[in-house]
This record gives C-alpha cells, sequence and structure tokens, in this order.
C-alpha cells in the first residue's frame, strides 16, 4: 500500500475497533479470501453493509478485482506507522 504505507514499514494495528467503528478513509488489515492478509484503505461501505477496499499504490489490485468484504473479515485498524529508515 505504497505510498502510505512504504516497504518494510512496521504497522501497529488494534482489534479494539473491530465493533463497527469503521468509516471512509480508515487503513486497516483485511483477511480478503483472494488474496489473503492484506492492507488496504476503506474506499466505502454501501448501504448492505458491505466494506469496498482501495488501494493507494497505482499497481494495486483494482477495487472491482478485491470486491466487497464483510465486516468480519477485517482484523484490525491500523493505529500508526514507522516507515524504515
Amino acid at each position: 500500500m505504497s505510498p502510505l504505507l512504504p516497504k518494510n514499514s512496521y504497522v501497529m494495528f488494534h482489534r479494539y475497533y473491530l465493533s463497527k467503528h469503521f468509516k471512509a478513509g480508515d487503513v486497516v488489515k483485511v483477511l480478503h479470501p483472494k488474496f489473503g492478509l492484506i492492507v488496504k484503505r476503506i474506499g466505502c461501505i454501501d448501504k448492505y453493509g458491505f466494506i469496498w477496499l482501495r488501494g493507494e499504490n497505482p499497481s494495486s489490485v483494482s477495487t472491482i478485482d478485491m470486491g466487497p468484504v464483510r465486516a468480519s473479515r477485517i482484523k484490525g485498524k491500523v493505529l500508526f506507522w514507522v516507515k524504515p529508515s
């Protein structure tokens, strides 16, 4: 998820936010059924409660290819990160 999180960054997640405290723009760790464990930004939450993810890198998997995920797939919300030196 570059340029926000460069390769080899240290990322701190928190599970407290797993009780539906999500909003568009949050950066989350997701256990995606096709792509495994990924870090993406929440693009939007539709009226059915599905979460649409997006990447920030131009070569990232597209939102359409990832498809929507349920909130139960989110394993943590990013609290902060440290970029490599």
